[in-house]
Order: structure tokens, then sequence, then C-alpha cells
């Protein structure tokens, strides 16, 4: 490998974490704004579904950032988790041995979070913290109290999104099982 080749990977290294590191940060505004939603009365069915949403999204979130401190550490390119696994093949081996389910419970566990709404619940803390970020910083005409409002809206309407995400999920694990016998 060349020493511009190098420069180059080291560069584009750099610049993977910087925006990882980014995007965690606005998910973990996205996940300490919505505690928030918890300040006004709210349907059991809605505050079951928050807690299933910041509980999940908390622990794939410090998975995450464990995982890309471990690639900085080995000077790696980062890795995104909720989109991780979808890069590979069924006969492919994943090259993270850490990451590698058939040899580590933190990767089944990993895994799990993924199947069960990691890249849905991921993106909507990230908007949802680069908002305040962004209304913080650019000082928009949203006050937080409206952008909560967006928030409590957009919960109202989770339950039937997470229904079709689990009917989704079933039938798609059913046709992969269906395609292998």
């Amino acid at each position: 490998m060349t020493a511009t080749a190098k420069h180059t990977q080291y560069v584009k290294g750099v610049f993977s974490h910087i925006g990882l590191f980014f995007v965690n940060f606005c998910v973990l505004i996205g996940l300490i704004q919505a505690i928030n939603v918890y300040q006004m009365p709210q349907p059991l069915l809605n505050t079951i579904l928050l807690a299933y949403m910041i509980v999940h999204t908390i622990m794939l979130l410090s998975l995450q950032l464990g995982i890309q401190v471990l690639e900085l550490i080995r000077l790696k390119m980062p890795s995104f988790l909720i989109s991780y696994y979808f890069r590979f093949s069924d006969e492919e081996l994943i090259p993270l041995r850490i990451l590698d389910p058939t040899k580590s419970k933190l990767a089944v566990i990993v895994l799990l979070l993924v199947i069960t709404g990691g890249p849905v619940l991921y993106p909507i803390f990230a908007v949802y913290g680069f908002v305040f970020i962004s209304g913080d910083l650019l000082i928009i005409a949203f006050d937080p109290n409206t952008i909560l409002h967006y928030f409590t809206v957009f919960l109202n309407w989770m339950p039937p999104v997470i229904a079709l995400i689990v009917i989704v999920t079933i039938v798609s694990v059913v046709i992969v099982e269906f395609k292998h016998v």
C-alpha cells in the first residue's frame, strides 16, 4: 500500500469516526429529550412504548460506542451496528470476532437489538436529537415545547408502526426459514 493510499485511508477513518460520534451524540440528546415526554400525562400504551424505545436504544447506543472505541484504538473503520450484519451473506465470516454471534454472547445481544427495532429506533432518536441540536445552534422557530409536541404526536402513531414492523419481521423470518428448507 502506498503512502498516499494509507494517508487517504486514515483521513477517511478519522472523518468516519467523527461522523459516527456526531450521530451517537444526536441519539444521546434525543434520548435525554425523550425522557421529558414523561412530564406530560400519556396513555399507558405510549408510556410503555416510549420506555421500550428508550431502554432499547440506550443499550444499543452503549454497545455502539464501546465497539467504536475499540475500533478507534485498533485504527479500523467504524462499524455502524444497525447496518453491520446486513453487509454479510449467510456464508461469509464476520470479520470482528466480538460481533460474530457464533463466537460471542455479546454479538447475540447486538443481533437481537438490531432485529427488535435497531434500524428504526436509532434513527428516530438521532433525528430527534439533531432537531434539538440544530434548534439550539441555529435558533430556529421551533421552541422545545413545539418539538416535544411533535414527538408526542409521533409517539401516538408508533403502536401501529411497531405492529407493522413486528409483522414484517415475522414474515421475513418465515420466508428465510422456508428458503433454507
